[in-house]
């Protein structure tokens, strides 16, 4: 398929394409002027990615986990990450040399990983490269949550966000996006980024840290640190697996 970018949109794009956080290759917005030592946070973002999306950005590289994905991917975004962030902006990161310890995969669940939390890039355990996705987040972000590993990753899969109807019904069109935040909560709910500034690629959603360092419920309203990274247009579209798209392709040959 082909994607049109509307000549208006181009100062846009230039001015936010510099902001944009890629799944599995950063973390927060921003960059690394942003980042800080120390561990010290206020709350918690958790990323959650709409994989049709990011499959679709990668489609030359021809991922195991976009080839044959979830049925539930296409109506259901997964967990990017769960970060630690400052009321200022700012960020800690890397704040230990501990390694990701894969048997936490095991002690949480290995198929509540593969559902939930998902790295399409090489999505068999006998695969290389199967854990670096996680290994990834623990480093850079779980390293400075002051939480053990097992409930680091057990928090964000408990806390993952249900997605909206609304995108099952539209998979493959395109929606408001008002009605998008109006179905996650209303504005100041979550924070939408999208690819090029009209294709949903990831819901940013605020919690809470409790006394104990362990993320909480949702914060309405998100702070605006965090609100101020949305980027999609009033227009949003959700995109397809290419699978599906050759599906309909060859059904309607």
């Amino acid at each position: 398929r082909t994607r049109l970018v509307p000549p208006l949109l181009v100062a846009f794009l230039c001015a936010t394409v510099a902001d944009l956080d890629v799944p599995y290759d950063s973390g927060n917005n921003g960059g690394q002027s942003k980042q800080s030592l120390g561990a010290a946070f206020d709350f918690y973002v958790l990323a959650m990615s709409y994989q049709p999306e990011f499959c679709f950005e990668h489609r030359s590289e021809h991922f195991e986990g976009c080839r044959d994905p979830l049925e539930e991917w296409k109506y259901s975004l997964t967990i990017h990450g769960l970060w630690p962030q400052r009321d200022d902006g700012t960020w800690p990161s890397s704040c230990t040399d501990e390694p990701f310890d894969e048997e936490v995969l095991d002690d949480i669940g290995f198929e509540k990983f593969a559902r939930l939390w998902p790295n399409v890039k090489a999505d068999r355990r006998d695969e290389p490269g199967y854990t670096d996705f996680w290994a990834h987040e623990w480093s850079k972000h779980g390293t400075c949550s002051g939480l053990d590993q097992s409930t680091y990753f057990g928090t964000a899969l408990d806390r993952a966000v249900p997605t909206p109807y609304l995108v099952k019904e539209r998979y493959g069109a395109k929606i408001a996006k008002v009605d998008l935040l109006e179905s996650y909560g209303g504005i100041g709910s979550v924070s939408l980024i999208c690819e090029r500034g009209h294709y949903l690629r990831e819901a940013r959603f605020c919690l809470q840290k409790h006394f104990n360092n362990t993320a909480g419920e949702r914060m309405l309203p998100c702070p605006g640190t965090v609100l101020s990274e949305d980027n999609c247009m009033d227009e949003i579209f959700i995109a397809k697996f290419d699978l599906d798209i050759m599906k309909e392709t060859h059904s309607s040959v």
